[in-house]
């Protein structure tokens, strides 16, 4: 270990999937960087898949937000334990909120927090405007928490670990080219946490029936347990066959379905990321947010629909219902729009080849 080298490193990122995700990039970074250092990582049980099977970290650390004080106490108790009781020398706190200023305290030696743009973000959402002009994308954030010791970029993306990726010892899916001439496989995630992050029911219904025309794509539908009204309503519009992989509670299943996929067509979601972490292409519908916000699909041949309305953004992470009650933003953007960047992704991979 060189001397100024953090020998031991412990990052926080709690939620949510797709955050968990974009902090991969760091990870692997930081472990060419540091071939012999302890990386540890805290995250919530939820999304502990995304790490599980990555062997950049040395431990994963399953945090769980219903605990008490009691609980944290005793759970930063265990880590401590595990470290000898002795503290991390750099701690890395990827979200920077109460909860993980109560974990942080005490374990680390020097302690480095995520730049919050709190004040772009209300200068997007009140004033339409990105007061810093330009666009970073979160994992590079991320990645600035480290620029005083001067690790290099290696210029990939996100990570996400399969079991078959961990059996061999290698992660190839940057050089992964899934372009299949005789047969187009689409995921579909139609659904958001909040309202006004969905593309209507409607329209992913027709855009199959389009793909099915077009393509004669095999599409399947993708998404969590409360995303299985919206894929039942979907599938009985389009009147296709139609695959149903809806109501999943996990990461990797899902992934491995993203995985034998040309692309995924989704709305702002962590699947959005999912799908960038194993290279899969994306094209990703956006409504009330916008791409100023950093989390668009990070190194990956991706393609973002969306329309030009002027009172987006109306938030940066979505919303019930639209505050102005027309719902433009997603109500703008047509079948063609979408079925447009799908030929113009499809056709890049073609390219590619």
């Amino acid at each position: 270990m060189k001397r100024g080298e953090p020998g031991s490193i412990l990052i926080i990122r709690l939620s949510s999937m797709g955050d968990v995700v974009l902090t991969t990039h760091l990870v692997r970074n930081l472990r060419i960087a540091f071939p012999k250092a302890r990386i540890d990582f805290i995250t919530a049980k939820p999304f502990s898949e995304i790490y599980r099977l990555n062997p950049h970290i040395t431990n994963l650390y399953e945090y769980d937000k219903n605990w008490d004080n009691s609980d944290i106490k005793m759970f930063k108790k265990n880590i401590m334990e595990s470290c000898n009781y002795e503290k991390y020398d750099l701690l890395i706190d990827l979200q920077r909120n109460i909860r993980t200023l109560l974990l942080r305290k005490g374990l680390g030696k020097k302690i480095v927090k995520v730049r919050k743009n709190r004040l772009n973000k209300l200068s997007l959402v009140y004033l339409k405007k990105n007061i810093f002009k330009e666009i970073k994308p979160i994992p590079e954030i991320y990645f600035d928490t480290i620029s005083e010791f001067n690790v290099n970029d290696d210029g990939k993306g996100l990570d996400l670990w399969l079991q078959e990726d961990k059996a061999s010892g290698n992660y190839l899916t940057y050089s992964k080219n899934i372009v299949n001439n005789d047969k187009i496989s689409i995921a579909i995630a139609p659904g958001a946490y909040h309202t006004t992050k969905r593309w209507l029911p409607e329209r992913f219904a027709e855009l199959i029936k389009v793909l099915k025309k077009n393509y004669n794509a095999e599409t399947t539908l993708i998404g969590g347990i409360s995303d299985i009204e919206i894929t039942k309503k979907i599938i009985e519009l389009s009147g296709e066959n139609v695959i149903d992989n809806s109501g999943s509670d996990s990461i990797i299943s899902t992934a491995k379905i993203i995985d034998n996929c040309n692309l995924l067509i989704t709305n702002d979601t962590g699947l959005m990321h999912i799908a960038a972490a194993r290279q899969v292409a994306v094209v990703a519908i956006f409504g009330s947010t916008v791409k100023d916000f950093g989390f668009t699909p990070f190194r990956v041949n991706h393609f973002v629909v969306e329309k030009d309305i002027p009172c987006r953004p109306c938030t940066h992470i979505g919303r019930n219902s639209c505050p102005k009650g027309h719902f433009n933003c997603m109500n703008d953007i047509s079948v063609d729009d979408v079925s447009k960047a799908v030929e113009s992704i499809l056709n890049n991979n073609s390219n590619r080849k």
